[in-house]
């Protein structure tokens, strides 16, 4: 097990205190809860207790959101961690809970350890990111805290974020897109750390993927300064392009699914091909999101209340999460021998198809009732810091 330090119950106090470096860790409250996150329904019953009980867990309720201050501490290694006095830090709200799970059991300790001394010195820093950039890991634990600095810069709390260079390019794309003049410091984890005066990191705005209302106004923001998508309101995600010799699952009728999903009227997309602008513009128009579990059905993320989606396979809870923040109706469809392919830490290939004639049958009823809704219209209202 790691050496680490857990920051969740750091004390609350007013932003000025956490910044003045009197409290050597301090959370700031930025908002309250958004409030209760009910189930929905399946859009069809799917075997299985595990996906029927994370899918229809009651009581669930959005966290309040904080900014963690952290004085005196060095980022290092592939994912900008967190060292204070030498240990790794970890703490809810900046932190999936799987980041400790982790640590304490030395699971792939090489990409969040770090022993590089610091060369650069900063005297405030945001600090966003940890080592796993997988684009669906990117997209609900990263990507959300950049809303929080947009607020936080508006309020008058600015600083340099910080990104190693090994971060793929895309982070750097969609952070200045974002935030066009956030000043951006990097540096080559090999021989390189950065010692931080105060780093301040931002919240997921989701807690066990739980999300907050702040998130759902700030991506209606976004759909507006986006322009249209053309015709394409209904997307089959192809994980086609991403299979590599480490991918412990592969749909073995891939090709028969997605000529199903044309035919029925969705358009075949691997988003890894376009740039997230226009992934984003499609995906925050779509009626109708379908594909294989995985990173690229996260992009639903983006889509509106009433979006129709289906899952071939299961892996997690976190898209039924996705559907209960955004209001999708969402329907899971196991491979044909009924087993749901899981990931462990040592993949093993897990070859699986999905039945053609099942598949046809519940996107079709996907795409009626998509069809039969109207598009909904943006919010125009949000919750604001309490500074």
């Amino acid at each position: 097990m790691a050496a680490f330090i857990d920051l969740s119950a750091a004390d609350r106090v007013s932003m000025n205190e956490a910044l003045s470096g009197v409290y050597r860790t301090a959370r700031v409250k930025l908002m309250g809860s958004s409030g209760p996150i009910p189930p929905r329904p399946m859009l069809w019953p799917c075997a299985g207790d595990l996906l029927n009980a994370m899918h229809d867990l009651e009581g669930l309720v959005a966290p309040e959101i904080d900014l963690l201050v952290a004085h005196r501490v060095v980022a290092g290694g592939t994912g900008a961690h967190l060292k204070l006095d030498g240990q790794l830090v970890y703490a809810e709200g900046p932190y999936p809970f799987y980041i400790r799970h982790w640590y304490e059991h030395d699971i792939t300790p090489e990409t969040w350890d770090f022993q590089a001394r610091p060369r650069i010195r900063l005297d405030r820093a945001f600090v966003i990111s940890h080592f796993n950039y997988v684009w669906g890991h990117w997209l609900t634990e990263m990507y959300p805290k950049l809303f929080l600095i947009r607020a936080l810069n508006a309020a008058g709390i600015t600083a340099p974020l910080v990104l190693p260079s090994t971060a793929p390019g895309y982070v750097t794309r969609i952070v200045r897109a974002l935030l066009p003049g956030q000043e951006i410091i990097t540096y080559d984890h090999r021989d390189e750390a950065v010692e931080i005066g105060a780093a301040l990191l931002p919240h997921m705005l989701h807690n066990d993927y739980h999300f907050h209302d702040f998130l759902r106004w700030e991506l209606e923001r976004e759909v507006l300064a986006w322009p249209g998508a053309g015709e394409i309101d209904k997307v089959f995600v192809s994980r086609g392009g991403v299979r590599t010799a480490q991918s412990f699952r592969e749909m073995e009728n891939e090709a028969q699914i997605e000529a199903i999903a044309q035919e029925l009227g969705l358009t075949l997309l691997r988003p890894e091909t376009i740039p997230w602008e226009q992934q984003a513009q499609i995906f925050s128009r779509a009626r109708v999101v379908a594909g294989e579990f995985g990173s690229g059905l996260h992009n639903a993320l983006l889509s509106p209340e009433g979006c129709q989606v289906v899952s071939l396979n299961w892996l997690v809870e976190v898209q039924s999460r996705i559907g209960n923040f955004r209001r999708h109706d969402i329907g899971y469809i196991l491979p044909a021998d009924g087993r749901a392919r899981l990931h462990a830490i040592d993949a093993q290939a897990q070859p699986f198809s999905i039945d053609p004639d099942e598949f046809r049958r519940k996107l079709s009823v996907a795409v009626e009732r998509a069809d039969a809704r109207r598009p909904m219209a943006g919010w125009d209202a949000a919750p604001e810091l309490q500074l």
